[in-house]
């Protein structure tokens, strides 16, 4: 089968959208499936990777010129990264919302006409048996739905995350950008052939919100693991002499880390951190982050490192004694990080900062994990840390899923669903 797979995000771009698409890819292909990716050009953007491009397995990558935001600021910097680079993490956050409500569907929508030409001659091109969108940007999506009534092409749409129905962070702006939106994302629901999910959470909102109907043609493909990337890290001696917290990725929206180095700080004070304590952050973080590291009072005890390679965090992880977990309480009930599969396949202690009441903590309590309170109270965060502390030396029973979240085995969950609807489309011409 032949895949015209449409994705903003992939590699050498890092972060997890990335990471899901070239796992997708690389399995699918792995299958027997030929793929080939219409993807962004160069942008602005927290980390590029180029060992995860060397991993990737389609058959040919097309890189599409855009005229979004962060495409004209790669554009206007030329050559000098540091500076376009830092116009992206010094700008408030509040700047870059108001930009991205001035945007009709999302702040991507100016990729889609070099997207719909270069699309169209592909297609024209060449025979093909599908075409697979991975949103967001969620424009793309209404890109696939043209493209597939045009050329009477079946079309799979992946969300990776909410769309208008996130509640806890405004995407839209207006009311009129979101009745806007919300039309389009009910048409490009309905016209799906599959519809793929990066949580059940996700699925369950979609129907219960849309059309129960859509229920039928779902299919949860969580970001899980790749047991490959663990095979050859290595093993690492606890050291007693320090303790270390880790958190790896970015924090975005209205997720913050005050609440958790208020109460470090007050652990602090009364001499109840571990000997050597650290808490490291690995990332390329915004302003915010910054100025709630400095204006905390145990900046001493805080390291921010730039953002290292898949491969390096995984080996980092290994090495950490503790893996901390952020999302905000107001948060939909099916919102996930990728990261928490990967931490729960190391399997160290997570401080999970979440809804009690969400699929992470779920995911966790399945797992065994249970150090777990809301992001936004300092009282709890400090009760789960001490209790984290005093079971440092405690054998610990956790016990991950592996098979049922390992990424290979879903995606060949995938290819089977994939297979059928090429098979109804071959039946239907």
């Amino acid at each position: 089968m032949k895949i015209l797979y449409i994705s903003y995000f992939y590699p050498p771009l890092a972060g997890p959208a990335s990471l899901r698409n070239l796992k997708t890819v690389k399995y699918l292909s792995q299958l027997g499936n030929t793929i080939d990716v219409l993807t962004v050009g160069n942008i602005v953007y927290n980390f590029y990777d180029n060992g995860l491009l060397a991993k990737c397995e389609q058959n040919r990558i097309i890189h599409i010129p855009s005229f979004d935001p962060m495409s004209i600021l790669e554009k206007l910097s030329g050559k000098n990264k540091t500076m376009s680079n830092n116009i992206y993490h010094q700008t408030p956050e509040r700047i870059k919302l108001f930009i991205r409500h001035l945007y009709p569907l999302d702040d991507k929508v100016l990729w889609l006409p070099n997207l719909l030409k270069t699309a169209k001659k592909t297609l024209a091109g060449d025979s093909y048996n599908l075409i697979y969108v991975s949103c967001g940007p969620f424009s793309s999506a209404v890109a696939a739905r043209y493209l597939s009534k045009h050329f009477k092409l079946p079309y799979v749409l992946d969300m990776r995350d909410y769309w208008t129905l996130l509640n806890d962070y405004n995407l839209q702006g207006t009311y009129l950008n979101r009745l806007h939106s919300q039309h389009h994302e009910k048409r490009i629901l309905k016209d799906a052939a599959l519809i793929v999910t990066a949580t059940k959470g996700i699925a369950e909102d979609i129907s219960n919100h849309f059309n129960k109907e859509l229920q039928s043609k779902t299919f949860v493909l969580y970001n899980g693991h790749d047991e490959e990337d663990f095979s050859t890290l290595p093993k690492m001696e606890t050291n007693h002499d320090q303790y270390t917290l880790s958190y790896f990725g970015t924090i975005t929206a209205k997720r913050s880390l005050k609440w958790l180095l208020r109460a470090l700080k007050n652990l602090k004070q009364e001499n109840k951190l571990p000997v050597g304590f650290s808490f490291n952050l690995y990332g390329n973080y915004h302003r915010e982050t910054y100025q709630e590291i400095q204006q905390s009072g145990i900046e001493e005890i805080v390291k921010v490192t730039p953002q290292i390679t898949h491969k390096e965090a995984l080996a980092v992880m290994q090495a950490s004694d503790a893996l901390l977990l952020l999302i905000n309480s107001d948060s939909p009930k099916g919102t996930l990080t990728s990261k928490v599969f990967e931490y729960l396949r190391i399997g160290k202690p997570i401080l999970a900062l979440i809804p009690k009441q969400g699929e992470a903590a779920e995911l966790l309590k399945e797992s065994g994990q249970n150090f777990i309170c809301p992001m936004e109270s300092s009282v709890a965060i400090k009760k789960e840390l001490e209790k984290l502390f005093a079971q440092r030396d405690d054998e610990h029973h956790f016990h991950y899923l592996a098979e049922k979240y390992e990424r290979k085995k879903q995606v060949e969950e995938l290819n089977q669903k994939l297979q059928k609807i090429n098979k109804t489309q071959f039946n239907n011409t």
